[in-house]
């Protein structure tokens, strides 16, 4: 009898013991039948087994409870990063797949935004590609430590087998990059290591060094052209807010009522394609979060003026000259009532926020956006 317990595995133990605890856990192990043989037809019908190349993007997994994804500007911009590596297959020659990490909540696609993209779970791939020459992974930042950690037994024997391994990771937030000794760490498993970068701010020769691996930025895809633009005229009286929390947040919105007419509307629970249709009416935008990020950079795409408090990590320096880009919080909160009345007639709200449109633009374009993509597969790095 004990030598039966003994070959039960602990993870078979773990998950029976979660499936009698936890009423989500079988909520899941019943969704997750469906998702897994949806997986396996995809993968079948999709790629070829004998592929020799093949680049992987690696995402967070589904909410336990609802077992639905969550939108962020992050995977938004891993999924365009997907895409756009599966559209130019005949300059990197592999196939592109998506996946989450092992044990994460299976998701199937993700739902909240417009895509093309499905996803699969990590175990598939070393069951399915059996003759891989070349592989590149793509990892977050945040998931790095998760991705090496949840490596299992046979997974590590599979890339053992493959001559080329490459692991690059997405640096988009600097706030969550892992410290270079768990940079370093990747090479157990990759003789190649790489960094790309969403920013042009942590895009540079000195980070390079203090990582120790080529750095490339990719950008991310925002662009003009993909908004909807409304002029001062055809705006709401609306200021859009970030979900971010902050400790001067609340007091900031509560002197909004100081503006004549102003409606406010904090960004919650909305698809991407719900979001662009709100930004296209606002006025105005008020982020609380990175400073150089989609609450700003998009309603100004979309017309709108922004507003945001200069952030040494992720802003470049020519963002300083723009007078709705605070240096604290405290003068946003000294000044941001009276920026708004005093911007707000035609001709001054129209000269400043085309300033602005035009200083966003300068940095964000979908066909560079393209070119940082094809050369990075050509390793052609912007710091190698």
């Amino acid at each position: 009898m004990k030598e039966r317990i003994g070959k039960i595995s602990p993870q078979f133990l773990k998950q029976t013991y979660r499936l009698i605890r936890y009423r989500n856990e079988r909520k899941k192990f019943v969704r997750e039948i469906g998702i897994r043989k949806q997986q396996n037809l995809l993968l079948a019908n999709r790629y070829d087994p004998h592929a020799k190349k093949l680049i992987v993007f690696v995402v967070a997994g589904s909410d336990w409870e609802t077992g639905k994804d969550t939108i962020s500007g992050g995977i938004i911009s891993i999924v365009s990063l997907c895409e756009e590596t599966t559209a130019i297959s005949d300059r990197h020659g592999a196939a592109t797949i998506m996946c989450t990490m092992n044990e994460g909540h299976l998701l199937l696609k993700h739902e909240m935004f417009e895509n093309n993209t499905a996803v699969y779970r990590f175990s598939q791939l070393s069951s399915y590609f059996k003759s891989l020459q070349e592989i590149i992974f793509h990892v977050p930042e945040f998931l790095v430590s998760i991705f090496l950690e949840g490596l299992t037994k046979k997974d590590k024997a599979w890339l053992n087998t493959i001559v080329g391994v490459h692991v690059n990771v997405m640096n988009q937030n600097i706030r969550l990059m892992p410290e270079p000794a768990v940079i370093q760490r990747i090479r157990s498993i990759s003789p190649k290591v790489t960094i790309t970068t969403a920013h042009q701010k942590y895009c540079t020769p000195e980070f390079r060094e203090i990582y120790g691996v080529p750095i490339h930025k990719f950008s991310v895809w925002i662009s003009p052209e993909q908004y909807r633009f409304k002029t001062w005229a055809q705006k709401e009286n609306l200021v859009i807010v970030s979900p971010d929390q902050h400790p001067m947040k609340e007091t900031i919105l509560g002197l909004l009522p100081g503006v004549p007419g102003l409606a406010v509307q904090i960004i919650r629970n909305l698809t991407y394609e719900q979001y662009k249709g709100v930004i296209s009416r606002a006025k105005w935008s008020l982020t609380f979060g990175e400073g150089l990020d989609g609450y700003l950079i998009e309603p100004v795409f979309s017309g709108a003026i922004g507003f945001a408090v200069y952030n040494e990590q992720f802003f470049t320096p020519d963002f300083k000259g723009l007078e709705t880009i605070y240096s604290s919080f405290q003068q946003m909160k000294d000044s941001l009532v009276a920026d708004m009345k005093r911007l707000d007639m035609q001709e001054k709200f129209t000269a400043y926020q085309e300033k602005e449109f035009n200083l966003c633009a300068s940095h964000y374009s979908k066909e560079q956006y393209r070119k940082n993509i094809i050369a990075f597969y050509e390793n052609r790095y912007t710091y190698a």
